[in-house]
């Protein structure tokens, strides 16, 4: 997690839209200073300190639940801490709760003012909220506020690619590479920016580095192979797409879109047990997916497993909020 740091005041639109949060300066006391012996208790300020380091280790080691409670059990006697009330609200981030991650960064911006990954934050949240014109507003913000920072490029073209805004998610995607060089992650989305943009040779490019760049990495991405087994798939190259999903699968072998992809590669190939094997496989990840309930429908209908294939195309429609079937053909 990165370090928070003050910078910047920010006017907050969080809870009523346009709405101006004011800032004001953090609060201070100090505490009479106590004896020391074998079993005095530490200075506040230490103990404080202490308590915040104490979560924040939680926290670099991803247990985001145990760190938001004791965070929350800090502030209920320090809730003046502007940097307890951050560190809770990445927690929530992490922990997929948008709405009281937004509140812990408001209730730390009316302390002290917010850095610019704190920004970066709050447009996460708000993207989670599928709120994409704020979540563009507040990662632009922190771009300005810092922009040498990879991270908010990244930040900000994935938020224009979700606006399909495909040429400026290109260029902020090319401007986190300049400062991040060999990021592999900005090169695959700057493919998939390229494939937004039709340029489908261009994108293939961008996966091909990217996977070459983390070729030696421990812990490499399946995107950038999911990716380009997709476009290679879609253009019948099905030899080296089933390669790439293969490993792709190995990576990630609970990503139900890897599973979806191999079933899609195993139909071209007529391989219909292989086929089923994977739509399952990524029902039982994704189960109120009513695509993946359609798919397998068809495979069981080819395989004529009608009462089968006939409850998940039932299965679909509800999910979908249909009430019809597909046709034979």
């Amino acid at each position: 997690m990165k370090r928070f740091t003050t910078i910047v005041g920010i006017h907050c639109r969080f809870g009523c839209a346009s709405a101006a949060i004011a800032l004001v300066l953090a609060m201070c006391c100090t505490s009479p200073v106590l004896p020391q012996g074998l079993d005095a208790p530490l200075p506040q300020g230490q103990a404080n300190e202490s308590a915040l380091q104490a979560a924040k280790k939680l926290m670099d080691a991803d247990q985001f639940t145990q760190a938001s409670a004791a965070l929350r059990l800090f502030l209920q006697t320090e809730q003046h801490s502007a940097t307890a009330h951050t560190m809770l609200a990445y927690c929530l981030l992490r922990m997929d709760d948008p709405k009281n991650s937004l509140a812990e960064y408001t209730r730390a911006a009316s302390i002290e003012r917010p850095s610019a990954v704190d920004l970066q934050n709050v447009a996460k949240d708000y993207a989670l909220l599928s709120d994409l014109a704020d979540a563009d507003h507040w990662m632009m913000l922190a771009v300005q506020m810092n922009q040498s920072d990879p991270e908010g490029w990244y930040g900000l073209g994935r938020i224009r690619y979700s606006q399909q805004r495909f040429q400026d998610a290109a260029d902020c995607f090319q401007r986190a590479l300049v400062l991040s060089p060999r990021s592999v992650k900005a090169e695959n989305n700057l493919g998939l920016a390229y494939e937004g943009l039709n340029r489908t040779a261009d994108a293939a490019a961008a996966y091909r580095k990217a996977i070459a760049w983390q070729q030696d990495s421990l812990h490499p991405s399946e995107q950038p192979l999911l990716n380009l087994g997709i476009a290679l798939l879609h253009q019948g190259k099905l030899p080296e797409a089933a390669d790439l999903l293969t490993r792709a699968a190995a990576i990630a072998p609970r990503d139900p879109a890897i599973r979806e992809q191999l079933g899609h590669l195993y139909l071209q190939l007529n391989q219909l047990g292989n086929a089923q094997q994977q739509f399952e496989q990524a029902i039982a990840l994704s189960p109120q997916n009513p695509a993946l309930h359609f798919l397998l429908g068809r495979v069981y209908r080819a395989e004529g497993e009608d009462q089968k294939a006939k409850a998940e195309f039932a299965r679909s429609a509800a999910l979908s909020g249909y009430h019809s079937t597909p046709s034979a053909n």
